[in-house]
């Protein structure tokens, strides 16, 4: 009797790791984040990203990975900063009246809505090309800014396959913030009057960007 029990007891464990076998085969292979990449991902702060980069040359992997990371980063920052720049165009509209053109008091936009070409007097136009703008400064910002992750791996055929995660410090974004209301972005004339209808002091920005960030990464969380 007793060896039946335990035949049965055998039996039964052998059917449930074989059906969670299965269940895992079904589910196929988990794969982990790469260090530097999950850092990139966790909540800080400050604003990070990730980069990777491959090739026979250790520096040249590293300077690719770096490259990506800062590209990355700076495109999140103009995801950010444009964002705040909507909300702050659309309150103005409702505000103060106005249309959805405007005249711009910037070299770049007056020079772009000569002709029959309007759509940079629209906030969608304005945005566009302030989002570009702010890419290239912040990439030229973080050009200098050191790695907080960086793992090299060896790869089977020789090459070296080099992760990054960049941060962008408070100090970083001071500078940003410094170099973007220079640039006109974040202090702007929307009416030509000789006003600025919008304009950010430091602390202000960088509270508003701190909440852009927190929206930034809600939204990549869903994806």
């Amino acid at each position: 009797m007793k060896k039946n029990i335990l035949l049965a007891a055998l039996l039964a464990a052998f059917m449930a790791t074989n059906l969670c076998v299965a269940q895992n085969t079904q589910r196929g292979t988990k794969l982990e984040k790469e260090e530097c990449e999950d850092l990139a991902l966790q909540v800080a702060t400050n604003p990070r990203a990730s980069g990777s980069g491959v090739s026979n040359s250790e520096s040249i992997a590293f300077n690719t990975a770096k490259l990506q990371a800062r590209n990355e980063l700076a495109a999140q920052i103009a995801v950010e900063v444009t964002s705040i720049l909507q909300h702050r165009m659309e309150q103005y509209t409702q505000t103060a009246g106005a249309c959805t053109q405007f005249n711009v008091n910037r070299d770049d936009y007056r020079g772009a809505v000569t002709g029959n070409d309007n759509s940079a007097r629209t906030i969608s136009g304005i945005l566009e090309r302030d989002s570009m703008v702010i890419v290239q400064k912040v990439s030229q910002i973080l050009t200098n800014t050191k790695p907080i992750c960086n793992n090299t791996y060896k790869q089977p055929d020789d090459s070296f396959k080099v992760y990054v995660c960049m941060e962008m410090d408070l100090q970083t974004q001071r500078q940003a913030y410094t170099t973007l209301k220079e640039e006109g972005i974040i202090e702007k004339d929307l009416t030509g009057d000789g006003n600025n209808d919008i304009d950010f002091n430091e602390k202000e920005f960088l509270i508003e960007l701190a909440k852009a960030r927190e929206d930034y990464n809600a939204k990549k969380a869903q994806e």
